[in-house]
């Protein structure tokens, strides 16, 4: 059972790109799965404390679940606009208002077909 696993870990490993930082994904993965639980707790009557925000002073685990995400945002974007070196600055940014202008639709149309 154990060969079988670590051959199928080996496998998906073998499949990823060598440029790929593992490191990065495994935090978004980890950050991703930490924002479901936190949102989505179960009973809002009985969450586990450190699922819940400080009242004030100190912090909770779930207190950062938004700095762990700015970070790999910084970390994406940048190793994105190395990869990117010689395209030109008009490109770049006609790519990034493209991009912006298909999230912005793509959240119009699930606004409006899960309301």
């Amino acid at each position: 059972m154990l060969a079988a696993i670590r051959q199928h870990c080996q496998a998906i490993l073998a499949a990823v790109p060598a440029n790929r930082m593992l490191a990065l994904d495994v935090l978004r993965g980890l950050t991703i799965t930490a924002m479901i639980l936190v949102n989505n707790p179960g009973s809002w009557s009985y969450v586990y404390s450190p699922l819940l925000h400080a009242k004030w002073h100190g912090w909770t685990v779930t207190d950062l679940i938004f700095p762990f995400f700015i970070v790999i945002v910084g970390m994406s974007l940048q190793l994105s606009l190395q990869r990117q070196q010689t395209a030109t600055k008009a490109a770049l940014l006609k790519h990034a208002l493209l991009r912006s202008v298909k999230l912005y639709l793509l959240g119009l149309f699930f606004g409006a077909v899960l309301l």
